[in-house]
C-alpha cells in the first residue's frame, strides 16, 4: 500500500511540475519534452512523469507523437475560441445556479477578488500585473462554480480555467483594452448574482466569455 501511495505521489509530483511550466509558459509551445530531461528535473523516475505526460495529453496540454514522443500543444485561435465557447455555456449555465445559491459572505468574496483586480491593474499597469489578474481571475470564476453547487461543473472546469500563457497571443485587442473590459463585465456578474436573477447571471456570465471568442477568431 505504501508503495502505491508513493508512486500515486510521484505522479502527481509530476504532473503538477509540468503543468505548472506549461501554464506559466516556461515550457514553450511546440517544446518536446524529454521522459529523461524531466525525471532529473523534477526527481522522480521516467514512469511518472510518463503518466503525467498521457494525464496532460488527455486535457490537450501536451501532444503524444510516434513512439511515444511528447510536445507542449500549441493553441491557435480557432482552438482557444472553442475553449471560450464551451466555457461559455458551462458557466453561463453555473452563474445561473449560483444566483439561487450564493451566500452573501461569498458575493462579497466577489467583490474584493476585483477589487484587488482592479487595484493591481491601476498600479501596475496591464504588462506587469498579469500574472496577479490571471491568479485572481481563476480564482473569480472558481468562486462562482462553486456557488453553483455542483461538483461535476466545478470539476469540468478546473481544467479549463487554466489555460497556457501563449493563448495571449492569438488575441487581435490590447490586452489593456480586454483587461478594461473584464472589470466591467465582472462588476456586471456581481450585480447579477447579488439580485438574485438567474437569467440576468447567465447572460452577463456567457456575454463575458464569449466577448473573447471574436477576439481569438479574427485572430486566426
Amino acid at each position: 500500500m505504501a508503495d502505491q501511495t508513493d508512486a500515486s505521489g510521484a505522479v502527481e509530483t509530476a504532473y503538477r511540475h509540468i503543468r505548472h511550466a506549461i501554464i506559466t509558459g516556461e515550457l514553450q509551445p511546440g517544446e518536446i519534452l524529454r521522459e529523461t530531461w524531466l525525471a532529473e528535473r523534477i526527481g522522480v523516475s521516467r514512469t511518472p512523469v510518463r503518466e503525467a505526460l498521457s494525464r496532460l495529453s488527455n486535457e490537450g496540454l501536451v501532444l503524444l507523437e510516434r513512439y511515444r514522443r511528447a510536445r507542449v500543444a500549441q493553441f491557435s485561435g480557432a482552438d482557444v475560441a472553442e475553449v471560450f465557447r464551451l466555457r461559455a455555456k458551462l458557466e453561463g449555465h453555473g452563474a445561473r445556479r449560483a444566483a439561487r445559491r450564493i451566500t452573501d459572505a461569498e458575493i462579497a468574496q466577489l467583490n474584493e477578488i476585483e477589487a484587488r483586480m482592479e487595484t493591481a491593474f491601476s498600479q501596475l499597469g496591464w504588462h506587469k500585473h498579469l500574472a496577479e489578474f490571471d491568479r485572481l481571475n481563476n480564482d473569480f470564476h472558481t468562486l462562482i462554480a462553486r456557488a453553483a453547487d455542483s461538483p461535476r461543473l466545478e470539476k469540468i472546469l478546473a481544467a479549463s480555467l487554466e489555460l497556457p500563457a501563449s493563448i495571449f497571443n492569438t488575441y487581435s485587442e490590447p490586452v489593456d483594452n480586454r483587461t478594461r473590459r473584464t472589470h466591467i463585465q465582472h462588476r456586471e456578474i456581481i450585480d447579477a448574482l447579488q439580485a438574485r436573477n438567474p437569467d440576468w447571471a447567465e447572460a452577463a456570465m456567457s456575454g463575458h466569455l464569449f466577448s473573447i471568442i471574436h477576439l481569438a477568431d479574427s485572430a486566426d
